[in-house]
């Protein structure tokens, strides 16, 4: 009965100051909704990047050029080339597929339209191990390949970033660097990973690439898909081997190449991404503190306001309890409606943010619960002091009160 009381009271009492109320929990409402989004943003993107690695089907493991070191001296990248990727495509023990390429940005035009985009020259099995589909026509093969053909797929955006359809560019001739290409597929969008957008790239055959595009043969690095089940340290092992007897690496020596697990890479961008996350959201709890410290105000001014309907209260029989209830509640009521405004506020800044960038609305609910219930203690303890000398006035000073 005392509850339900000191409840009616304090709705009562938000509603007749409705718009101090507000910019009261305007600090409850902003930190709210900070936690809420940036909580939300780290989980979507999280989950992003998990879509994305079981798109690939399995592990893919990333083989790159390495520092060349003399004694303590670093003499610069010594570069893998297509010799390397051939070695390795030719060994059979572990069912791997070898996907080299090289990725640079040229000139690309169609009619009037002239963009500077991502060219990456790859042999037809990228998109496989990639997981990219294709929507429109279909990939070059080994015979485009080894014929150094001008033909290009390009990614889902190329159009759209082009100026034209899909109809009008499917099947015709774009220049890249100047030379012509006949657009032969265009794939499913795919999104960006967040260190690439495959949309936004143009794919040729990778001996065209070498030879018509870039002029040199050196890769920027070799993608190496295995199943799963793949045992990754034996794998690891025979590409060391085979590319250390292509380089002539003697006993003792140093690799000068690099070899990458993706899935690990993943894992640790996902811990960064965690951490980032954990941070700002704290960064964000701090500002639910500082309108805790809002909330108190008020509430101190509130009590000094009310000084003869307390003393009023009081003289009628009102417990000190009672009176403490009343402002307690107050304040916490104040703090959830101002929780709940900034969980929905933060809800859709983060619904926003996962449509723009294509990726999976990701908010868990301990996230939603969690809000509302700090910002349920936050009301509590800084609604103390001010119930507190709200309980502590004396009713006959309090009537006098002017």
């Amino acid at each position: 009965m005392l509850l339900k009381e000191s409840l009616t009271s304090a709705i009562l009492s938000i509603k007749s100051n409705a718009i101090r109320s507000f910019l009261t929990s305007l600090a409850i409402i902003i930190g709210t909704a900070a936690v809420i989004a940036v909580i939300g943003i780290g989980s979507s993107a999280s989950k992003a990047l998990d879509e994305q690695i079981d798109d690939l089907g399995g592990r893919t493991l990333v083989v790159s050029p390495g520092q060349n070191r003399r004694g303590a001296v670093t003499k610069g990248l010594i570069p893998i080339d297509i010799k390397d990727s051939a070695a390795l495509a030719k060994n059979k023990d572990h069912n791997w597929k070898i996907s080299p390429y090289i990725a640079r940005n040229r000139q690309i035009k169609f009619n009037n339209a002239n963009i500077n985009e991502r060219i990456r020259a790859n042999l037809p099995i990228h998109f496989e191990v990639r997981g990219y589909e294709i929507e429109y026509g279909r990939i070059f093969n080994e015979e485009e390949n080894f014929g150094r053909k001008r033909v290009v797929v390009i990614g889902s955006s190329v159009p759209k970033e082009l100026k034209t359809s899909v109809k009008n560019i499917l099947n015709n001739e774009i220049l890249i660097a100047g030379t012509a290409y006949k657009v032969i597929g265009i794939l499913k969008e795919e999104g960006s990973t967040g260190w690439q957008n495959p949309d936004d790239e143009l794919y040729i055959p990778l001996l065209t690439g070498a030879q018509r595009v870039f002029g040199t043969d050196n890769l920027d690095a070799i993608n190496v898909g295995i199943s799963n089940s793949t045992n990754v340290d034996e794998v690891m092992m025979t590409i060391e081997k085979i590319l250390r007897a292509q380089h002539d690496i003697g006993p003792g020596q140093d690799n000068d190449f690099r070899i990458s697990d993706y899935s690990q890479f993943s894992d640790l961008r996902r811990q960064a991404t965690g951490i980032f996350t954990a941070l700002i959201a704290g960064i964000a709890g701090i500002s639910l503190l500082v309108g805790g410290i809002g909330v108190m105000n008020i509430m101190l001014v509130s009590v000094t306001e009310r000084t003869r309907e307390i003393g009023l209260r009081k003289a009628l029989g009102a417990s000190h309890r009672a009176i403490m209830l009343q402002f307690i509640v107050e304040a916490i009521l104040l703090c959830i409606i101002g929780g709940m405004i900034g969980v929905i506020l933060g809800t859709s800044i983060l619904f926003l943010f996962a449509s723009f960038n294509d990726w999976p609305f990701a908010l868990p609910l301990s996230a939603i619960t969690g809000s509302i219930i700090f910002s349920a203690m936050v009301g509590l303890f800084f609604g103390i002091w001010p119930a507190k000398k709200a309980a502590k006035l004396d009713p006959a000073i309090s009537l006098r009160y002017e």
